[in-house]
């Protein structure tokens, strides 16, 4: 049996999605759970790692059950539910194809970082703070260098060789007092997401310009004094298959 699980999460106490020793992760809890309602052996497979303290809207993950399920599916959801802890929610539990992977079988992943103008203690981690408002319009022509394939070496902390990621679409919208980025593409590597946001208020604040990002994207080269913004800000919106 394989089956597609949607999850979301509040990033604030793991350790990230992967499982790690002695250390609190979103895969730990929902394996200690999932023991309890397979009998024999099992596979929890995520569509991603994720950093410590990074949020999830819609996770997906894919449990290959090579036992038997001890509870009918149907209710499967419900029990999960129940026994795992309150930061974790299950939204569907859906039989899917056995090919399907929750990992390899994703096309894209869609990722938004949230800025919220001023500050409120009840989202200090939710959401990054800023004491300007953004000029949307400047923001956005100038996102438009991110699109399409480049190495983002000078917009990661990745060690592997392979930096190659699409970028297929990238914006910054205002909602009230906050402003949503979002950034769909093929793949991301380590906290690249954080480091185009830290981008995004270099260049409101003047302290980067789009010729810096371009030649930071053809070298490829870091760009001096550009840190990643929290994790705390960052979360997985949706993933597409």
């Amino acid at each position: 049996m394989n089956l597609k699980i949607v999850l979301s999460f509040d990033g604030t106490e793991f350790y990230g999605w992967q499982y790690q020793p002695n250390k609190r992760t979103v895969s730990g809890e929902l394996i200690k759970v999932i023991k309890n309602l397979v009998e024999g052996e099992f596979k929890l497979i995520g569509c991603g790692r994720t950093d410590a303290g990074v949020h999830a809207i819609n996770y997906v993950a894919s449990l290959r059950i090579h036992g038997r399920l001890r509870v009918n599916l149907r209710d499967l959801r419900y029990k999960l539910n129940r026994m795992l802890p309150d930061d974790i929610y299950i939204k569907h539990v859906d039989e899917v194809d056995e090919r399907f992977n929750a990992r390899f079988s994703a096309t894209s992943k869609i990722y938004r970082y949230v800025f919220f103008k001023g500050y409120d203690p009840l989202i200090r981690y939710r959401a990054f703070f800023i004491n300007q408002d953004f000029d949307l319009e400047r923001i956005n022509e100038s996102l438009k260098v991110f699109l399409g394939k480049h190495d983002f070496y000078g917009f990661s902390s990745e060690e592997r060789e392979n930096r190659i990621c699409e970028i297929y679409d990238i914006s910054l919208s205002k909602v009230g007092r906050f402003y949503h980025f979002e950034i769909e593409a093929n793949r991301f590597i380590r906290k690249m997401v954080r480091f185009i946001a830290s981008s995004i208020v270099k260049l409101q604040m003047g302290h980067l310009s789009v010729e810096d990002i371009k030649i930071a994207l053809r070298k490829p080269s870091k760009i001096k004094n550009l840190d990643p913004l929290p994790p705390y800000g960052l979360y997985l919106l949706d993933v597409k298959y």
